[in-house]
């Protein structure tokens, strides 16, 4: 079985959700006692990531998008250069295309 690789936006999540279940230790932690400074470190940092997963995202919806746009013109241009590709079907439509007269007068 033949595994695909993860995108750099699954790798994030799956952080995101490593570091989810370090706060839900933490919280454990606190409710048993001890002390809240390290889930309020973890808590902090926590949405330092998610900012910045957002801002990374955006991000990439901007490429995504720039690129989808520029995919397009790319195939109007294909299209708009083969618009006159017509394969002729006989020797006449050859020779008229080429401008060559082969008629003996």
């Amino acid at each position: 079985m033949a595994l695909n690789p993860l995108s750099r936006e699954q790798k994030l999540l799956a952080e995101v959700v490593v570091q989810l279940g370090n706060v839900t230790e933490a919280i454990r932690a606190a409710a048993a006692g001890e002390d809240s400074g390290t889930l309020n470190q973890q808590i902090s940092q926590l949405q330092q990531q998610i900012a910045v997963l957002t801002s990374e995202r955006a991000q990439l919806n901007t490429q995504i998008a720039e690129a989808n746009t520029t995919i397009a013109q790319l195939q109007q241009q294909i299209a708009d250069g083969h618009q006159y590709d017509v394969t002729p079907d006989s020797i006449a439509e050859v020779m008229s295309g080429l401008s060559i007269d082969y008629t003996n007068g």
